[in-house]
C-alpha cells in the first residue's frame, strides 16, 4: 500500500461537509505515562470526528 502526502487537498467533515483547515480536541486525564482520552470534533457543526488517546494534547 503506497501513502501519499497531500497538501493541497483538505479533508471534509462527513456530517457538515465544510472543509477541515483545523480540527479541534478536548482531553480529559492525567497525561504523561497514562495518556489522556481525546476526542477530536469539527469546528463548524461540534459533531465528533474520533476518540482515542493522545500524550500529546
Amino acid at each position: 500500500m503506497k501513502i501519499t502526502k497531500q497538501e493541497e487537498i483538505r479533508p471534509i467533515c462527513p456530517y457538515c461537509e465544510k472543509e477541515l483547515d483545523e480540527i479541534y480536541v478536548k482531553t480529559k486525564g492525567v497525561g504523561l505515562i497514562t495518556g489522556k482520552n481525546a476526542i477530536y470534533f469539527c469546528p463548524h457543526c461540534h459533531k465528533i470526528l474520533g476518540v482515542g488517546q493522545s500524550r500529546m494534547a
